[in-house]
């Protein structure tokens, strides 16, 4: 971690800072060094090694605004581990569940010490284009839930980027799929979508770059853009996120909802809830990651859902529990949700319409530059290791290196879609495991800028292995999406010439 710009701790200063908090999991062990003739059956030779194994990534600024963080944080670990095995889950376990088991958990407290002045609290009070009987219902529905329940951030209006207040539902509307595979827009009438198309969604929406609004509007407050506005801009924060995955979802006539809540990585939070008549209870979807993970789940970050949206309305829940695996969600009981639209104030009596646009035009990405980006990166990494390696020579192991680019223009596809052999690297090095004993593994992560792929490289260590008598292959693949959104896949490997006794 840095100091904040020009060592000032000033609140405004402190929300701007874009710094991540790395927690890298590593396997240490001893590596047996070649000895003489002389020397074998009298001395032994080793060296520590300390393998990547997987991290978790908070930023800074989620634990500045918090304070504090908690709770079972999934470590992302890559697949495949080249050198490791993963122990195979109970298959009677997985047939009890669907969503995607993770391989680790951590159990982690995050704070400061000494706790830094937290960023004061915007009162925000902002004209309006909604009709004043509208306004006029919406505050007196927020104070009243807030004086049975005060730790809740109830809301049923937000600020858009003009500073006006709008209801929540106005921002939620069908929207026009991005042009991936899979995912055109009869997609929403055909037998086969579903899940699949969902999760593809779900990965195009977490690549687009994450920008706090305390980064972007540091002590001003939460500002909504519509989902034409964030894929121009290209970044937001996990509201537009959440609103363009929703947006997208009812596209295939999902029954989806924007929820708000607790999350153990960023504390306040909005993501997108789904429920299937045939599921026994709802998926939450993040938005950070594109991963879902059902109610029930243990290691669910969210920690607590106290509202949700649709494009009909808005319901609070007024549950004594708002941990996900002990709520109800059904939001026609009135004892436990109480909507905003109700039998005292109708919707019919409103004459309103979404913010939202009835179609979004999708820029293509030119390959020229993804090919350019791709090269600069590669060579970017290539020299920091030399530099990062120092005094000790760097080697390539050329002939790695070009498998495991072919192998890299694959991993995206298998990534969003979840189909794809995830042994195919073990298949493609094969021929060097013979003479070498190989460790490596990809990190995937959505293009920002430069310095935060080198950051992530750095953070696992690939290169601190002190010694000469060790080669290296590194490879980059861009894998491009409409409006210059970028998936960056990188492979690291380190391989060890084996000892014959």
């Amino acid at each position: 971690m840095k100091v904040p710009p020009d060592n000032d701790f000033d609140a405004s200063s402190l929300q701007r800072c874009r710094d991540i908090l790395y927690i890298n999991i590593f396997d240490q062990l001893d590596v047996d060094l070649p000895t003489t003739d002389r020397e074998r059956d009298q001395v032994i030779k080793k060296r520590i090694a300390r393998n990547w194994l997987g991290s978790v990534k908070i930023p800074f600024s989620n634990i500045y605004v918090n304070g504090r963080l908690e709770g079972s944080y999934r470590l992302s670990v890559p697949n495949p581990l080249l050198g490791y095995v993963r122990e195979k889950l109970n298959q009677s376990r997985i047939e009890t569940n669907t969503m995607q088991l993770p391989a680790s958990v951590l159990r982690m407290f995050v704070t400061m010490e000494p706790i830094l002045a937290p960023p004061e609290t915007i009162q925000q009070s902002f004209d309006s284009t909604e009709s004043l009987a509208l306004l006029n219902h919406a505050r007196q529905w927020v104070e009243e839930l807030n004086k049975k329940f005060p730790d809740r951030d109830y809301k049923a209006t937000v600020s858009d980027i003009n500073g006006r207040a709008v209801f929540i539902p106005r921002f939620l509307r069908p929207l026009p799929f991005p042009p991936l595979p899979g995912t055109a827009d009869d997609a929403a009438t055909s037998t086969g979508s579903g899940s699949e198309t969902q999760h593809r969604l779900a990965r195009f929406v977490a690549l687009i770059p994450f920008l706090a609004d305390t980064i972007t509007f540091p002590g001003i407050c939460d500002i909504w853009e519509t989902s034409d506005q964030f894929l121009h801009t290209m970044a937001g924060d996990d509201e537009e996120h959440a609103v363009l995955l929703n947006n997208y979802f009812l596209r295939l006539n999902k029954k989806s909802w924007i929820a708000m809540g607790v999350s153990i990585y960023s504390g306040p939070c909005c993501f997108v809830l789904t429920k299937e008549d045939t599921q026994r209870s709802p998926t939450c979807w993040s938005v950070s990651d594109g991963h879902d993970a059902s109610t029930l789940d243990t290691w669910n970050p969210i920690r607590s859902i106290y509202l949700l949206a649709n494009e009909e309305n808005i319901w609070a829940n007024i549950q004594e529990q708002d941990l996900p695996s002990r709520m109800s969600f059904d939001v026609t009981n009135t004892k436990q949700w109480r909507p905003f639209f109700d039998r005292s104030f109708t919707r019919d009596a409103l004459h309103w319409s979404s913010v939202q646009p009835s179609d979004i035009h999708y820029e293509p990405t030119r390959d020229d530059d993804v090919h350019s980006l791709e090269k600069h990166i590669y060579e970017v990494l290539r020299n920091k290791f030399i530099e990062w390696r120092e005094p000790h020579v760097t080697r390539w192991h050329w002939a790695c290196q070009k498998r495991l680019q072919g192998v890299l223009k694959r991993k995206e596809i298998q990534s969003s879609t979840g189909h794809g052999n995830a042994n195919d690297i073990e298949q493609e090095v094969a021929e060097f495991q013979a003479t070498h004993d190989i460790t490596g593994f990809p990190l995937q992560m959505p293009y920002s800028n430069v310095q935060t792929v080198v950051d992530s490289v750095y953070s696992t260590k690939m290169f601190e292995h002190p010694t000469n008598d060790i080669e290296f292959a590194l490879a980059v693949h861009i894998h491009s999406y409409p409006n210059n959104i970028l998936a960056v896949w990188i492979y690291l490997a380190h391989l060890t010439r084996k000892t014959t006794v």
